[in-house]
């Protein structure tokens, strides 16, 4: 009772400080505004001076650099790496990470209810996780946004307030301390010196959704500040499926020097989402729009607040760059799951509080002639979570049925060196070592299993070797070969037991890890632009749900040997230029564009003792996105989009059901006047085609319990229109 009054307390002081930083922050808005918008007073005549020409790069943030910054990094990359331009999000519907990082070479996106991602796979990370993405880090400016044990809730990002994505896949993304198979996805916040004095988005469309954003941003001498107030409401295509999420962001920095800089960071969160569950692939097919009737009945939702402090140093010089910061968050939760005989999870409610660290620096040098980067890192992160389990009840909770805590901890550290060999070619070496700690305590012991806390540490040492051919400045050949390492998460040991009274059992279980080895190229050469990578991943212990060989569900384990491989492609062709208007020393021409991306998963159990070489379920094999994109200098821009999942994939690792294969064609057009004033229209699924969005994979859907319930529709028909006005 003591946890539950501790609980309470922090959720009243979490909330009251909410209110105040909010007030705090729509106060400085309104104060900048009001600065911003005042006309100096003089009794003086105008004086006129002669005209001055400034040649120079614009001024930017340290802690938060242009995309031009990051666009360097693809000399430094020997693998999968992809920058994403938040102006995508910006010509059409721009609410959730499926609008942003859609058409990403590599990148499976799968969404359970239209909005949230539930599973964000690169090379077949994550697949056991069917509610919060994992397997993937998130960072936000360099900030891990993953709790300790590895999961990540994906609203906590306020997308309006990003300028680019830097997708990361694999290996190349250590320096962020990501252990995992998938790699890394780092969003780039916009600062004082990116954003307008006041804009004001509003987007609205089928399903009842509607966004409003409102933002500022300015530069006063050293300081600069962003601020963004963001709201989401969408009565949802299923039954059962409405949401509404808050969202305020903002940043402060300051120019301490011509080469200091710091920028503290405030992100504070309310979502409140209603959960139409699975449905079998019957339902999908004859109604999508229908709820699983219990989670109407037991009113099946997930709910939280979220506030997130952050401080951010950076040094920056010709020759050195080096970070230094500090996160601190908490989030209050319920989720009302299901609770069957079959399903006993019944209501959770936790809090947790996640702490970390980020140092790191690059150091840029000559050696034997050459040019030599230097890189290293350390990214150690806490976490502590309290949860409580009750029976749900219609909606309402019964009696108590677990409690415990989770304490995660991660330390990793990192080093590599990048040598050039000559002007065009150069090789890397790096090292990864981390030590992992996930310490279970089960203070709801008193039920026939007994108590279940345990303790486990776990060490790892991830190498990578790669090199770069650099042909000119715009193309380049790589090859990488490096180690990853995915310690399993506390979904995937935590589970209730098989039998009437039985609480929360605790089954330990390994990292999963891999040997990957990746050849690609990237670059740009008239009117091509292109990336592409092949890669072969040898995976040791991958988390996987899977049966015996009596067929009997052994919940989540280490499958021994599994294989991953694949090809990531992406493609742009200029197909044609001055279609209607000539170009001119003022005005460039129009011009018609192909953008295209494949993505090949090809995923294997190897030899296994029970499902021999059949394929792992859950993933898409073939992925094909294609935009033909047509832009006028005036402002206008229109495309249609095709979205191809080009056939079926299994959903169960027996491989005996399939999701089936589906074609989605989109359409968006918009008009910017001036870089002051857009409004677009964008369609979605025009072909009202039925589908699932998402699945949760099982192992033999011949010995399943029950009806197969683990297909989740995507959106029918939709159309979305808004407009966006920067003063």
């Amino acid at each position: 009772m003591q946890l539950d009054r501790d609980k309470t307390i922090v959720s009243r002081f979490a909330a009251s400080q909410c209110i105040q930083l909010k007030a705090i922050f729509l106060l400085a808005l309104l104060s900048a505004l009001i600065v911003a918008a005042a006309e100096p007073n003089t009794t003086n005549g105008p004086t006129v001076l002669p005209p001055i020409t400034v040649i120079g790069q614009p001024e930017s943030s340290a802690t938060s650099p242009p995309i031009e910054s990051a666009e360097e990094q693809k000399q430094q990359v020997p693998g999968g790496f992809t920058l994403r331009s938040a102006q995508i999000m910006d010509e059409g519907r721009g609410s959730s990470f499926e609008d942003l990082l859609q058409g990403v070479p590599g990148v499976d996106l799968q969404s359970q209810n239209g909005m949230e991602l539930t599973r964000v796979s690169i090379r077949g990370s994550g697949i056991l996780n069917d509610d919060e993405p994992i397997g993937v880090q998130f960072l936000l400016d360099g900030f891990p946004f993953n709790q300790g044990d590895g999961e990540v809730i994906l609203e906590d990002f306020n997308l309006g307030s990003i300028k680019y994505a830097e997708v990361f896949r694999g290996a190349n993304a250590f320096k962020y301390g990501s252990f995992s198979l998938g790699g890394a996805i780092n969003l780039v916040s916009k600062t004082g010196y990116d954003a307008d004095p006041l804009q004001l988005r509003l987007e609205g469309g089928s399903f009842g959704f509607f966004r409003g954003q409102l933002s500022s941003g300015a530069v006063q001498g050293p300081l600069d500040y962003y601020i963004s107030l963001e709201g989401r409401t969408r009565d949802g295509y299923r039954e059962h499926s409405y949401e509404n999420t808050e969202n305020l962001y903002g940043n402060l920095g300051w120019k301490i020097s011509d080469h200091v800089e710091n920028r503290f960071y405030l992100s504070l969160t309310r979502t409140d989402r209603l959960l139409p569950n699975g449905l079998t692939k019957e339902q999908l097919e004859t109604d999508p729009q229908q709820a699983d009737p219990l989670a109407i009945e037991q009113d099946l939702n997930k709910e939280w607040s979220y506030i997130r402090l952050a401080d951010k140093a950076t040094y920056k010089t010709d020759r050195e760059e080096a970070n230094a910061g500090v996160y601190w968050w908490h989030r209050d939760l319920l989720t009302r799951g299901l609770y069957t005989e079959s399903s006993p999870e019944g209501i959770q409610t936790y809090y947790s509080d996640n702490v970390g660290f980020l140092l790191d620096s690059v150091t840029r040098t000559e050696l034997f002639g050459q040019q030599n980067l230097f890189t290293v890192g350390f990214a150690p992160n806490f976490e502590r979570e309290v949860d409580f389990n009750y029976q749900n009840l219609s909606g309402q909770k019964g009696e108590q049925t677990a409690h415990d805590s989770e304490l995660s901890i991660n330390l990793p550290l990192y080093a590599e060196d990048q040598q050039f060999i000559t002007e065009h070619f150069s090789i890397l070496a790096g090292i990864q070592a981390s030590y992992v700690q996930r310490k279970f305590t089960d203070m709801f012991n008193d039920t026939p299993v007994g108590d279940q806390s345990d303790n486990l540490v776990f060490h790892g040492l991830n190498p990578k070797i790669g090199a770069i051919y650099q042909f000119d400045k715009e193309s380049q050949v790589f090859a990488n070969f490096s180690r990853s390492f995915q310690p399993p998460s506390f979904d995937n040991m935590v589970d209730f037991g098989d039998d009437p009274g039985d609480s929360l059992v605790f089954t330990p279980l390994n990292p999963q890890h891999a040997w990957t080895a990746e050849l690609g190229t990237r670059g740009q050469k008239g009117r091509f632009e292109w990336e592409l990578a092949f890669y072969h991943s040898w995976v040791r212990n991958e988390l996987l749900d899977i049966n015996n060989a009596q067929g009997v569900d052994r919940g989540a384990v280490n499958v021994d040997r599994t294989y991953h491989q694949g090809i990531e492609a992406g493609l742009q062709i200029d197909l044609i230029d001055s279609i209607l208007t000539q170009p001119s020393t003022n005005r460039p021409p129009d011009w018609l564009s192909l953008d295209q991306t494949y993505t090949l998963n090809d995923f294997h159990f190897d030899n296994d003792p029970v499902y021999g070489n059949n394929r792992i379920a859950g993933v898409p094999i073939h992925l094909y996105t294609a935009a033909l994109v047509y832009r006028h200098p005036s402002g206008f821009y229109a495309a249609p989009i095709v979205q191809w999942n080009i056939t079926d994939y299994p959903a169960d690792h027996a491989n005996t059901i399939s999701v089936d294969s589906y074609a989605l064609i989109g359409f968006k057009m918009g008009f910017v006047f001036k870089k002051k004033f857009q409004v677009f229209f964008e369609a979605k699924n025009l072909t009202d085609q039925r589908y699932a969005a998402a699945v949760t994979p099982i192992p033999d859907a011949r010995t399943a319990d029950g009806p197969i319930q683990i297909y989740y529709p995507g959106d029918g028909r939709a159309f979305y229109g808004g407009f966006s006005w920067r003063w």
